[in-house]
This record gives C-alpha cells, structure tokens and sequence, in this order.
C-alpha cells in the first residue's frame, strides 16, 4: 500500500448527494481545502461525464454512480465504507432521505447531515421546515448519529442586486423588497463559507446528535441596503441603481396566507415571514429549545475567519471592466 493510499485511509468518508448545487459545492470546497476528508459524491448515470463531475475527479474526488430512488440493496452497496452522509440536494427532494436514512444505518454510517441548510424555526411557522423536521424525527427514531445544521440565509440573497428592474417577490436580492419596518435582524452566511464550519463540525465529536447554527453576521435589512448604497458609492461614485419597496407585515402575512399549499409562492412568504416579522433567523432563537437549541458554530470555532456583509457587498458592487 502507498503513502498516499494510507494517508486516504486515515480519512473520514464524506458521501454527498447534491456535491454540484450551490450549498454542495461550499461543502465539498470546504471538505477538500482542510485535507482531512476523503470525499465521495453520488451522482446520477446522466451527469456522470459533465465537466463539473471530471474537474472534481481531478481534485480527488470520488464519484459513485447513484439515483435518489435506487434499490435499498443499491443503497447499501453505494454507502460501503461512508462515515459521514450529508444531503444537499435539491429541497424537492427532502422525502427521499428516510429511505437514505435506513440504508446509512444498516451499514453502519456513524453521521447523517439531512437536507436543511436553512433558518431557525418553531415548528408550525412554514411548512417546509415542519416537512424537514419529521426528517428529523425520523433519523432520530431509527437510533442513527446525526448532526442538523443550518446557515441563515445567504448574504448574496440578503444584498439588493443593483439592477434598473425587480423580479418577483423572494429573494429580498431580487425582489428589493423591504418587509415590515426592516428594522428586524437577520443572520446571513456567506456561501463559501458554510463548507468551512462543515469541515469543522465533521470532526468534533461535540456536534455529534446536535443542532448547530452557523451564520456569519446579524443584520437588519436597512442594516444591509444603508452598506450596499454606501459601498456601491465608494466603488463606483454612483449610487444604487434601485430603492427599496416597502411592503408591510400584514400583507406578508396575507401572501402567505393565500399562496397555494407547496408553492414557491408560499415558501417565499412563509420564509419572510419567519425572517423579518417573527424575527426567527437569530443566533439567540436558535439556541432556544423550542427551536432544536442550537450551538453556535461561531462560539464552537472561535479561529474561523467569517465573511463580513460588507465583504461580500465588495464584490457584489465592484465594478465590471468595460468592453
């Protein structure tokens, strides 16, 4: 056996369904740059040979070829040799972990990371956080180690897109809508960093059968339109392009009162209702037990360098070279 084969087998073995989508690619990122993880992606047999797949390939990645529906035999073979599983797939996909669930824990699989990645919430307030809480329940029913983390909403999605035209009603970055006073905070992560505390969290024992909250800071969103006119004017010499729209919390509440059940329509309105009028996307509510009492990664691993919102408003409004 080679050095490097040693080395590899020293490793704890991260499988990843959802390794290419937005959250996946931090994850893996994260994994991959702390050196202290042997990384496994499940792929479907369509997406085998996209570039994506071989460039990670190159990086050391592993891919084993797998569909979400597979045979549980199918299952367990995929899941040979994994320590840790982590769903980040697509939340359209969220009732297929228990099947996911069971084959992890009749192999042995000491972690599972389900789908959430999301905001702190009390179950009752949107229903796609209760659909990800019988999750929870149920990896908890069948005795497998766990870990539930959540990252606040993304700082890119929190910022105003400096565009002349709106487009629809969530996310706030595109929708430049303000909802109730704006004076609510609000915990935001910056993308690239949710795969650093997940390469931290994977190896501490302390987030084994735990909640924990990730974020980097909390902000209100005039907090958050106040640095994005002045950044954008620092860079630039010219000011937002947008102003904000103003829309009260009762009309938040109507919307969501009236989306059609399972609708990206109710999702948005039952997200910005938890986040801006209940106020629910805070490291102090988290923590609460109602909410799943979370540890706060930023007290966890107190050396880990978070992005800043003005960071990110940087290079969000940094100007582009003209042709």
């Amino acid at each position: 056996m080679s050095n490097s084969e040693q080395k590899s087998e020293s490793k704890q073995t991260v499988f990843i369904l959802g390794g290419t989508g937005t959250t996946g690619t931090s994850i893996v990122n994260g994994l991959l740059e702390s050196g202290k993880y042997h990384v496994i992606l499940g792929v479907r047999s369509a997406s085998l040979s996209k570039p994506a797949i071989l460039k990670l390939q190159e990086r050391g990645v592993e891919i084993r070829s797998v569909e979400l529906s597979d045979s549980p035999e199918k299952l367990d073979a995929v899941l040979q040799g994994v320590d840790t599983v982590i769903f980040a797939t697509s939340s359209a996909e969220v009732d297929k972990q228990p099947r996911w669930a069971d084959a992890a824990k009749r192999v042995g699989v000491k972690r599972f990371i389900p789908d959430d990645w999301a905001i702190p919430c009390e179950r009752g307030t949107m229903k796609k956080y209760d659909q990800k809480a019988a999750i929870h329940d149920y990896i908890k029913s069948i005795g497998l180690g766990y870990t539930f983390i959540d990252v606040g909403v993304w700082t890119a999605f929190s910022l105003p897109a400096d565009t002349d035209t709106s487009q629809g009603m969530f996310p706030p970055s595109i929708s430049h809508i303000i909802s109730g006073s704006g004076d609510i905070k609000s915990a935001t992560t910056h993308i690239p960093d949710i795969g650093k505390f997940v390469a931290e969290i994977l190896s501490d024992p302390r987030t084994l059968n735990q909640y924990v909250f990730c974020w980097g800071e909390e902000k209100t969103q005039n907090e958050l339109w106040e640095i994005a006119r002045r950044v954008k004017l620092e860079l630039t010499g010219e000011p937002l392009k947008v102003t904000p729209k103003y829309e009260s919390e009762a009309h938040v509440v109507e919307r969501a009162k009236n989306a059609e059940d399972g609708t990206f329509a109710q999702v948005g309105a039952e997200y910005l209702l938890s986040l801006y009028a209940k106020g629910n996307n805070i490291v102090e509510k988290a923590k609460r037990p109602e909410f799943g009492g979370a540890l706060d990664a930023r007290e966890l691993y107190p050396h880990l360098k978070v992005t800043t919102v003005e960071e990110v408003a940087r290079t969000l409004y940094k100007p582009t070279a003209q042709a």
